[in-house]
C-alpha cells in the first residue's frame, strides 16, 4: 500500500496540473506520430475496452488508425504488444470495441468511408493477435456494438450493412468468427448504444429516449418498456444495468444535463430515481459510463474519471475522480472518451483523446449507508478513509491535529468519501474536525495511527 501511494506523490510531481480524489495515476500510454481529426491534437484516441486472456490484463485503445493492445503489466507499466491497422484509417472518430468467447469484435464509423467488422484471435496474448474476420459483408459501419455473452448475440448501433442503414441489427455468434443476421429494429431514428443481459436490449435512443427491447427466437424485436420525457432530457447517448438489474443509469451527450439513475425494476413503469453530475462547471457532459455493483464509472469529457456510489439510488454519492484535462472549460468535447474498470474496480481504464491509455488506481470504500458518521479503519496505518453522509451535494472543511493540538492537515471536500494518505504521519492519537460549509455543523472525533 506505501509504495503504491509513493509512487502516486511522484507521479503527482509530474502531472501536476491534474486534480484526483482517491483516485491515483498508476501508469499512462501513448502513441506519437498518429494523425488527429482536429488542429488542436484532441482527436487521435477513442474507445477503450479490457480483456483478461491466459491470466494477464489487456487494454484495447481504438485511435485513428485502428485497434492498440496494451499489455498492463504487474507493476502497472503499459506496453504495446500489437496493433491491428483498421480496415478505414487517418481520419477515424468513432472505434468501438466488446470480446466474447476469446475474441475481440471492432468497429468503426466513420460517416462517407467504407470500413467493416473485424474479429481478433486474442488467444497467443501478450505475443500477438491475430484477425480472423475483417469484412463489410455484414457491417459496413457502425456506431456502437455490445455482446450478450450468455447468448451470443452481437447488437450493432446505428448500423451500416450493405443492405441499407438499421438503428439497431441483431447478429448471432454461435460460431464465433462466423455471424450471421439474426434479425433488425426499426422503431425508432438512431440506437446510439446499447446494454443487453439475456436477451433484453436497453437501446439509447438519441433524442427518442429510452427503449427496452427483447428479441424473441426468431429475432422479431417485442418492445418491454420505454422512457420518452424525463428531467434534463437531451441526447440519449449510453447507459449501463446495475448489478442487481434494478438501477440504469443514464448518459444525455448535452452539456449541463445531469446522469440519470432509472429504476427499471418494472419496465412497464421506468422512473427517474435521482439526477447527478460532476458539478465541474455549468457546462458539464458525461459520456459513457460501466456499472459494477452499485459503483458507476463514467467517463467525463473535460472532468476526466468520475466514481458514484448508487446503491442508494435516490442519492447518489461521488466516490473519488480524477480530472485527466489540463485545457480550457470553454472548449467542449475534449478530454476522456471511455472508461474500463477491472475486477471491482480497484484498476481502471481511462482513454483520453489526446493522452492516449490512463491507468487508474482507486480503493473503493466499504459502503457506509447505514452510518452516517465514520473513520476507518481506526487504528490505521497507510490510509484511513473519513465519511460523511450528505444530502446533496458536500461542502465542508476537515482538519486534522496531533495529540499536542496542532495542526497536521487540512482539507476543503465537496465529497462524502475522502482518502487521508498516512504516509507522513507519526504513531499516535490524533484528532478531526469536521465543519460544515452550509450551516457551520461541527463534529470531531480521533483516531489512532500505528
Amino acid at each position: 500500500m506505501k509504495s503504491l501511494l509513493f509512487l502516486f506523490l511522484c507521479l503527482l510531481n509530474n502531472f501536476f496540473y491534474t486534480q484526483n480524489d482517491n483516485v491515483y495515476l498508476l501508469g499512462e500510454w501513448t502513441k506519437l506520430g498518429l494523425p488527429s481529426c482536429s488542429s488542436d491534437g484532441e482527436n487521435v484516441f477513442n474507445e477503450v475496452w479490457g480483456v483478461d486472456v491466459n491470466g494477464l490484463r489487456f487494454a484495447a485503445v481504438g485511435s485513428t488508425m485502428g485497434t492498440h493492445f496494451i499489455e498492463i503489466r504487474a507493476d502497472n507499466s503499459l506496453n504495446e504488444v500489437d496493433f491491428i491497422l483498421g480496415k478505414h484509417s487517418g481520419d477515424v472518430i468513432w472505434r468501438d470495441f466488446h470480446d466474447y468467447n476469446g475474441y475481440l469484435y471492432a468497429v468503426c464509423d466513420q460517416p462517407g468511408f467504407i470500413s467493416s467488422l473485424q474479429i481478433m484471435d486474442l488467444q497467443y496474448l501478450p505475443d500477438s493477435v491475430s484477425v480472423v474476420y475483417d469484412s463489410s459483408d455484414l457491417i459496413i459501419r457502425a456506431h456502437n456494438i455490445f455482446i450478450d455473452t450468455l447468448n451470443a448475440r452481437l447488437y450493432a448501433c446505428s448500423v451500416l450493412t450493405p443492405n441499407g442503414y438499421f438503428p439497431l441489427a441483431v447478429y448471432d455468434l454461435s460460431n464465433p468468427i462466423s455471424p450471421s443476421l439474426i434479425g433488425t429494429y426499426e422503431e425508432v431514428d438512431v440506437v446510439h448504444d446499447a446494454f443487453v443481459i439475456n436477451d433484453t436490449a436497453y437501446l439509447n435512443c438519441g433524442y427518442e429516449g429510452l427503449k427496452v427491447v427483447k428479441f424473441n427466437d426468431i429475432g422479431i424485436p417485442v418492445q418491454l418498456g420505454e422512457l420518452n420525457l424525463y428531467i434534463d432530457k437531451g441526447y440519449n447517448h449510453s447507459g449501463w444495468l446495475s448489478g442487481d438489474g434494478m438501477n440504469y443509469v443514464m448518459c444525455d451527450e448535452t452539456p449541463s444535463m445531469d446522469l440519470k439513475v432509472l429504476d427499471v425494476s418494472n419496465l412497464d413503469d421506468i422512473n427517474v430515481s435521482s439526477t447527478f453530475s460532476s458539478n465541474f462547471y455549468d457546462e458539464t457532459l458525461p459520456h459513457n459510463v460501466i456499472v459494477r455493483n452499485h459503483t458507476a464509472y463514467v467517463s467525463y469529457y473535460n472532468d476526466g474519471l468520475q466514481i458514484f456510489d448508487i446503491s442508494n439510488p435516490s442519492n447518489p454519492k461521488r466516490l473519488g475522480y480524477y480530472d485527466s484535462y489540463a485545457g480550457s472549460n470553454d472548449l467542449q468535447y475534449r478530454g476522456a472518451w471511455g472508461v474500463y474498470p477491472f475486477g471491482n474496480g480497484e484498476k481502471v481504464l481511462l482513454s483520453d483523446r489526446k493522452r492516449g491509455l490512463l491507468l487508474l488506481g482507486f480503493n473503493p470504500p466499504p459502503i457506509l449507508s447505514e452510518n452516517p458518521f465514520s473513520i476507518f479503519p481506526n487504528p490505521a496505518s497507510d490510509y484511513i478513509y473519513f465519511y460523511k453522509d450528505h444530502i446533496g451535494e458536500a461542502d465542508y472543511e476537515l482538519s486534522i491535529f496531533n495529540s499536542i493540538g496542532q495542526l497536521v492537515d487540512a482539507f476543503n471536500l465537496n465529497n462524502d468519501y475522502h482518502l487521508i494518505d498516512l504516509r507522513g504521519y507519526n504513531t499516535g492519537m490524533y484528532y478531526y474536525q469536521y465543519i460544515s460549509g452550509f450551516d457551520s455543523q461541527t463534529l470531531s472525533g480521533k483516531f489512532f495511527v500505528e
